[in-house]
């Protein structure tokens, strides 16, 4: 969880992004696996200090998309190191909801991908950039 937290925290400086990402008004909610984390970015309400774009761990917020998905593929999507629809495809990330609106989240995500290595080599997760 300390390495979402710090990404998102990162994450929210990018501006651009997160001003497209808020336009989407959509709640996203990622389950994922080995170990087992539940975490929400919600784009829909505002968070306890107005913002908007929170991140909660096994949050009540109803989800538009869910993404599962092994903390080993969640790894190489956030470093780009992952074709999403291959995954799909695969088996490797199941998604419930609009697989349309999923994929195009992705195109306003892309600057986000820079961060996350980052994080992972200033937390000392060396280890784990791929």
């Amino acid at each position: 969880m300390k390495v979402f937290n710090r990404f998102w925290e990162e994450a929210r400086k990018e501006k651009d992004v997160m001003d497209k990402l808020a336009k989407s008004q959509v709640v996203v909610r990622f389950d994922i696996e080995d170990p087992e984390v539940h975490l929400t970015i919600n784009f829909k309400d505002p968070g306890p200090h107005g913002e908007i774009g929170t991140l909660s761990f096994d949050s009540t917020a109803q989800p538009e998309i869910t993404v599962w998905s092994k903390s080993e593929t969640t790894n190489k999507f956030w470093q780009d190191k992952l074709s999403t629809t291959v995954a799909m495809a695969r088996g490797q990330v199941k998604l419930d909801g609009s697989v349309s609106k999923a994929l195009g989240l992705l195109s306003k995500i892309k600057p986000l991908y820079k961060i996350y290595p980052a994080v992972l080599k200033e937390l000392g997760y060396d280890n784990m950039i791929l």
